[in-house]
């Protein structure tokens, strides 16, 4: 299976979403990063890097791999395009900052152009108060206004999947293991990551459902 996992910021969490599906899918990675940080733990032909304007070859579908791109979508990033025409499905991580969420419905409509087979997630949720009593996090205030700006821009219908802020995405990289991974080291991080690795089993039930071929 090829995934796309695309941002044109920084921080929306595509790296370590990329990262999880590397080391607990058994994912090759496919990044257009100038400073990436898979050659400090991933073998040297499980990852391909490549700038900005290069092409990603066609990767044969019986390689699962997954991109994890920056920049923006132009004539002459061909790292972008490529990637994002032969995947199967692409992940568009988004957080709740008023100033960019236009750039992100932009950024949308750009992939969709490309392909059409998106999913947005939901970033860095957190409780804005002692208050937020939600049932889910579904129902956060981040969550809800991510979900109404993308329905009110596209007529078509966009899958979001919230992903809760957590420790465990700078502990992935620490101890070089996926969140499942690291919930079987012991009972405390069972405990303290349950919620993330529910909400990451969520994202992967949905592309293999809906997406794998």
């Amino acid at each position: 299976m090829k995934i796309t996992i695309y941002s044109t910021k920084w921080s929306a969490g595509k790296t370590p979403i990329a990262t999880n599906f590397a080391l607990d899918k058994g994912y090759c990675i496919g990044t257009n990063e100038p400073y990436h940080i898979y050659d400090g733990f991933l073998p040297e032909e499980d990852f391909l890097s490549l700038d900005l304007n290069d092409e990603f070859p066609f990767i044969p579908d019986d390689i699962d791999i997954v991109f994890d791109l920056a920049g923006s979508i132009s004539k002459s990033s061909l790292s972008i395009s490529s990637a994002i025409k032969q995947s199967d499905v692409v992940l568009i991580p988004i957080y709740n900052e008023v100033k960019s969420i236009k750039a992100w419905l932009n950024t949308i409509a750009e992939v969709m152009q490309l392909n059409k087979n998106i999913i947005v997630i939901a970033t860095k949720l957190k409780k804005k108060s002692k208050k937020d009593n939600f049932s889910h996090w579904w129902n956060s205030i981040d969550a809800v206004n991510i979900k109404n700006a993308i329905k009110t821009h596209f007529s078509t219908d966009i899958k979001v999947l919230p992903l809760k802020y957590s420790a465990v995405f700078d502990v992935i990289f620490e101890q070089e293991k996926s969140i499942a991974q690291l919930m079987d080291l012991s009972g405390l991080a069972k405990y303290q990551y349950k919620e993330v690795n529910n909400q990451f089993n969520a994202i992967y039930q949905l592309i293999y459902s809906k997406y794998a071929k």
